[in-house]
């Protein structure tokens, strides 16, 4: 029993053997026809992050009479949904075109990451005291005005261009064919919709 057991492990890895030459020496057409069955797969990449985003900023703001400054940090990343990925197969090329970037910024959750330096009022005998609901919403627009400063600093066309490489790279190895990456909005879809009316 144990001997017939040997043999079948042996075959196994003949075979195996056997199946590693014969892909090995496959004419290099024929390995590209077996990737483009594959490429679908790479839909499945949900996300490819490129920029990690941690900065700190001011806070400034004021209801009325009543002032606040504060020291926020701001934490987030750009990256690219894969998931509409657009790629084009034309025989040993395969070109692919670069979707819109996702910018996500959060205040970070860290120790110490929002602290309060002064508030004040402009009538020097009424309360400073900001509300949690007026400094959330102090928060919100600062938000706001940083996503539009990561287009203004160009770390969004730092991403884009990453991405490119990054892709670039991986369909390379994934595919075996030559990747040809387009990037129809190198500054970001937000910059280029407002010059050139590309779709959202």
């Amino acid at each position: 029993m144990a001997r017939i057991q040997i043999l079948f492990v042996v075959l196994l890895l003949l075979a195996a053997g056997g199946a590693a030459v014969w892909y090995y020496f496959l004419p290099s057409k024929s390995r590209v026809e077996m990737h483009d069955a594959t490429l679908k797969e790479v839909k499945e990449i949900v996300r490819l992050c490129t920029v990690e985003i941690y900065e700190e900023v001011p806070v400034k703001g004021h209801v009325g009479s009543r002032n606040l400054v504060a020291r926020e940090v701001l934490v987030g990343n750009i990256s690219f949904d894969l998931d509409g990925l657009r790629l084009e197969n034309n025989g040993d090329t395969v070109h692919v075109t670069l979707p819109r970037e996702i910018v996500e910024v959060y205040e970070s959750t860290g120790p110490e990451s929002y602290t309060v330096i002064d508030t004040w009022n402009d009538n020097l005998f009424e309360s400073a005291n900001i509300t949690t609901a007026e400094e959330n919403r102090m928060k919100q627009l600062i938000l706001e005005k940083f996503v539009k400063a990561v287009y203004a600093k160009g770390y969004v066309r730092r991403a884009r261009a990453e991405a490119v490489a990054n892709l670039t790279s991986l369909l390379s190895a994934f595919t075996g064919k030559t990747v040809v990456v387009t990037d129809p909005a190198p500054n970001g879809y937000q910059t280029a919709k407002r010059e050139n009316n590309l779709p959202r």
